[in-house]
């Protein structure tokens, strides 16, 4: 089912959920009493988010009624969400009631079932209730056209009892819980668990909300110890428009003296630069360099790193006194160790950071590692940029870096992020006369000039040096032995 358009400029009032990213996706929250059908695959956090809600809104102090259709006790469901940080064992009973309509339903049908829930709303006085299992109120319909009734009944019951409702069932029959119950509710969300390259993908959909500015198409999220947490997907909320930099922009050296002067004395605040190499060339000494020359300023910077533990980047960091900076807390460093997590999930975390931290500068190492969480592909260049606009509105100056596998600029990994890029540093080999050499060239400076030519590079106990002139790197690149394809 496709999304049905959304309403801008809605006055209608809301609900909050208290579920992290779930609000910015619905447009500010469900509405607050209106009817939402929540519909997926056994597996896929129903159960979870349901009960999310249920305990998030007690928690504000309101009243809300758990309701299962289903023939399993409200125990043995308590015990799987016993381990979540929403779990408030002192709330049931008191803010949060578990009944069933599972047996009325049997004795009386769905008129009885439905009287039933009307009694328990007013006597607790819920303002919101979940019901698990409410596709099951199909099996008990003579036809079809008795289950439409009950649910438009159910619908209206519900909104003059100014009472909030979210139908929770499964997906999983072909549609017909959705165009039974579908047409008769405020709001339709869908869960999946999707299959991406042999990894599990969590992923949200809202097909409507009436009256509401939601953020279309599909969004990751997560099932973590706190719960379910919603990443909407960046590109759909990052501004469209290039942020422009808070004050007057300046520049801000590297720390590398003779790449600075490559540089015209570094980079423009608000940009962003790639750095480009092989493995092994020293593409995040790079990025240490300039998170190290901030810190010795007086300004904080951040680590996102992939492939090093943090112990391992300050060792390699040893010679420039980074470790001081950490422990005096100006620089923070992330590390995220593997590629499983959602992308949109590694992108809301870092922004997090950042708010909390407010760094100047930011280095991730490495972007090409960040390409390879589920959901990159077909979206790659879109997310890169709305980063980009991310951290430009936030002032940060990012700092990427990106493997290749000769330091080619024509080899540049990534050419569909190349409008988000600001400047790029190309790094490469070359081998002549049986010796390697380590060469650097500014390939793009955007608002700034440059210094077009390669010039020779070394990591010494101190850090990275930079050649003062392009002679040595013309005398490697020239030689007799330099390979066919200049690498």
């Amino acid at each position: 089912m496709a999304d049905e358009p959304s309403d801008s400029g809605s006055t209608l009032d809301r609900l909050p959920t208290g579920v992290p990213g779930f609000d910015v996706v619905l447009g500010g929250g469900l509405v607050r009493g209106g009817t939402s059908l929540v519909l997926g695959e056994p597996g896929t956090g129903k159960t979870t988010l349901g009960n999310q809600l249920a305990f998030r809104h007690g928690e504000a102090g309101n009243t809300t009624l758990f309701v299962t259709v289903l023939a399993e006790p409200h125990d043995r469901m308590l015990r799987h969400i016993d381990g979540f940080a929403f779990f408030a064992p002192d709330q049931v009973g008191r803010t949060v009631h578990f009944l069933s309509l599972y047996d009325e339903l049997r004795a009386q049908g769905l008129d009885g079932s439905l009287a039933l829930l009307r009694r328990l709303i007013r006597q607790y006085g819920a303002t919101l209730v979940i019901i698990d299992g409410a596709g099951r109120f199909e099996d008990f319909a003579p036809s079809p056209g008795e289950h439409r009734r009950f649910v438009a009944e159910l619908h209206v019951q519900l909104a003059v009892l100014e009472c909030t409702a979210v139908l929770l069932t499964q997906s999983g029959n072909g549609g017909d819980a959705l165009h039974g119950l579908g047409t008769h509710v405020d709001g339709i969300v869908i869960l999946e668990d999707q299959s991406v390259d042999d990894r599990a993908v969590r992923r949200l959909r809202i097909v409507k909300l009436r009256g509401s500015d939601t953020v279309r198409g599909w969004h990751q999220f997560a099932i973590t110890d706190e719960g379910i947490e919603v990443y909407p997907r960046l590109e759909a909320t990052a501004p469209l428009t290039r942020p422009e930099v808070r004050g007057p922009r300046r520049r801000l050296p590297l720390g590398i003296a003779g790449l600075d002067d490559m540089l015209r004395g570094g980079v423009l605040t608000g940009s962003t630069t790639l750095v480009l190499g092989p493995p092994g060339i020293g593409k995040t000494t790079v990025g240490l360099h300039f998170i190290d020359a901030g810190a010795e300023r007086g300004e904080r910077g951040m680590i996102a790193g992939f492939q090093e533990a943090p112990d391992r980047l300050l060792a390699k960091a040893e010679g420039l006194g980074l470790r001081d900076h950490v422990e005096a807390g100006r620089v923070r460093i992330g590390w995220q160790p593997s590629a499983e997590g959602p992308l949109d999930g590694w992108a809301h975390g870092l922004l997090a950071a950042i708010d909390a931290h407010r760094p100047e500068r930011l280095l991730v190492d490495a972007l090409t590692d960040a390409a390879q969480l589920p959901a990159a592909e077909g979206r790659w260049s879109g997310f890169v940029a709305a980063l980009a606009h991310a951290l430009r509105g936030r002032g940060v100056t990012a700092v990427f870096t990106a493997e290749t596998r000769t330091g080619e600029a024509s080899e540049d990994p990534l050419p569909e992020v190349a409008p988000a890029i600001d400047n790029a540093l190309v790094l490469r080999y070359a081998e002549p006369r049986s010796r390697l050499h380590r060469l650097i060239s500014v390939a793009r400076s955007r608002d700034s000039g440059f210094d077009p030519e390669t010039r020779e590079f070394e990591i010494t106990d101190h850090g990275i040096e930079v050649a003062s002139s392009a002679e040595s790197a013309r005398s490697a690149l020239d030689g007799p032995a330099r390979p066919a394809d200049g690498g």
